[in-house]
């Protein structure tokens, strides 16, 4: 029997990834286009377009990357025996399609490239990405249209954020008349992957129409007040398709994929995803997993069932694979870069002598405790480093040391006690990830503070294999678990495991930091 295979797309900020697996799961490809060095026509930096804070990337560019990317899978002794193509695209990102564009998408020519061919294709050349914070204005309207920002959370599963799909279509609703008025159709960047694949305009799935500020997050349907404010009563027409859950089949490849590069007619366009959730499908999480990244933003992504509750501080998302599940995040700017800071400072610019000091001096159990907030943080909205010493406010401890200690004790105390607003108290193990995560005294705390043992991933997953394994899932009839579980991945490592009694006092002193965050913020 001939062997099948899965692709999984991935179109990032900086780049458009691919992954293609084999039945088992097994990697069999893998290639990337770069938009900075591969098509340096479009004078992006990083991917993007920085104009203060309007951040935007070509949508043209992102077109291009996939003739390139096709192009070279073409190569490939595999392409006619893709069963499905699924992905992820950066998240809160959007295309804006003109009339002219959804004809020539529905009229393909296989004798050319697809960005010759929709060149004047959107209403809006340069799509807003996740980067932009131009929108403070609409996010302040949207909230106060519902009675605030826990409204919204409730309603949503986030508060009003400036990246969010919504307040960046508001923002050319009431500032771009021209511009709206010539948009026919809206994608997001992740269904805009599938709207090419498919040769006409695709659904959003329920994880990516949570990143939008216009879901409801219960229901996983279009809130219409909220579509009325961001984009007047045309907006439900531009958007066209109620959000699908994953695992549906949108369709068949357009026709001209299969002449120009050779894919088999039988190949299905699954819902794209956003990458956040595409990366939650490749670690194949199960419910009571928590994931923490410790990278150069700190971020806790946790698989929620009952008892999921939105806060203003955190995002509950629909689950990719899971219609009744929820995915829990919580997003920390001060991550890599203020551990740093605090090692250069006080520990000799050397990871030696702060894990010494990690092991070594107490910070909190000796009443000192410290917020670090070196860059503008979103959790709490705060900037700047304060320390207290018996709970009164101190230019600096009597042993600076102590401040190595109090950093990520601090950081982890902050991400348990959200974790438990945000319905995460059924967690039962952690799964940490990125650079911090190879430093064994860093996994020591957090496991003493969260009470969990922490695992680490074998290898790295990212969103492209989290795509392949999503197209695989809706061509077979079994859960996404069972699936997962025939063919299980070298796996977790377990790293270390809580001693409990320090777990215990830790939270005796929840409260007390609790009040003192309390005293920043509302001085």
């Amino acid at each position: 029997m001939p062997e099948k295979y899965y692709l999984g797309l991935d179109l990032s900020t900086q780049q458009l990834k691919c992954t293609l697996i084999d039945d088992r799961h097994e990697i069999v490809w893998e290639n990337a286009v770069n938009f900075d060095r591969d098509l340096p026509e479009f004078n992006t930096r990083h991917g993007a377009i920085v104009n203060d804070n309007v951040v935007t990337s070509p949508t043209l560019m992102w077109v291009k990357a996939l003739d390139v990317l096709l192009s070279h899978l073409k190569e490939t002794p595999y392409i006619d025996s893709i069963q499905g193509i699924s992905g992820a695209g950066q998240q809160h990102g959007s295309v804006y399609w003109n009339q002219l564009g959804i004809e020539r998408l529905e009229n393909l020519n296989s004798d050319q490239p697809l960005a010759e061919q929709l060149r004047d294709a959107f209403a809006i050349e340069q799509s807003p990405i996740w980067q932009d914070a131009s929108t403070t204005e609409e996010c302040r309207a949207l909230e106060k249209l519902v009675g605030g920002p826990q409204e919204l959370a409730n309603l949503t599963g986030s508060k009003a954020y400036e990246r969010f799909t919504g307040n960046q279509i508001s923002k050319i609703y009431h500032k771009n008349k021209k511009a709206y008025g010539k948009t026919t159709r809206i994608n997001l960047v992740s269904s805009f992957l599938a709207t090419l694949l498919l040769g006409h305009f695709a659904p959003v799935d329920a994880a990516e129409g949570s990143g939008t500020n216009m879901m409801d997050i219960h229901s996983h349907k279009w809130n219409e007040k909220l579509l009325d404010h961001c984009g007047g009563s045309e907006l439900k027409e531009k958007l066209a398709k109620e959000p699908v859950e994953g695992g549906t089949v949108l369709g068949p490849i357009n026709e001209y994929f299969v002449k120009r590069y050779g894919f088999s007619s039988s190949c299905n366009v699954l819902p794209f995803t956003g990458d956040n959730s595409a990366t939650l499908v490749s670690m194949n999480l199960s419910e009571g997993d928590c994931v923490i990244s410790l990278g150069t933003s700190d971020t806790v992504l946790v698989y929620l069932k009952k008892g999921a509750a939105a806060t203003t501080e955190s995002h509950l998302m629909a689950h990719p694979t899971d219609p009744d599940g929820f995915m829990g995040m919580l997003c920390y700017k001060n991550g890599s870069l203020a551990r740093e800071y605090i090692r250069d400072k006080y520990a000799d610019g050397s990871w030696d002598v702060f894990n010494k000091y990690l092991a070594n001096k107490d910070a909190m159990f000796n009443d000192c405790i410290g917020y670090y907030y070196w860059m503008q943080e979103i959790i709490p909205f705060a900037k700047g480093i304060y320390r207290f010493e018996n709970q009164k406010d101190v230019e600096e401890f009597n042993d600076s040391a102590v401040n190595v200690k109090a950093i990520v004790e601090s950081q982890f105390m902050s991400m348990q006690i959200r974790l438990q607003r945000m319905g995460g108290n059924t967690v039962k193990r952690i799964l940490a990830s990125g650079g911090a995560a190879t430093n064994p005294n860093i996994l020591q705390l957090l496991s003493n503070i969260m009470g969990l043992p922490v695992y680490k991933q074998k290898g790295m997953n990212g969103a492209s294999l989290g795509g392949a394994l999503l197209a695989k899932f809706a061509l077979q009839d079994k859960s996404f678990e069972d699936m997962m579980a025939e063919f299980p991945s070298s796996g977790l490592e377990l790293v270390c495991e809580p001693d409990l009694e320090i777990t215990k006092k830790y939270g005796s002193y929840a409260s007390t930091y609790t009040q003192l965050e309390n005293f920043i913020l509302n001085p």
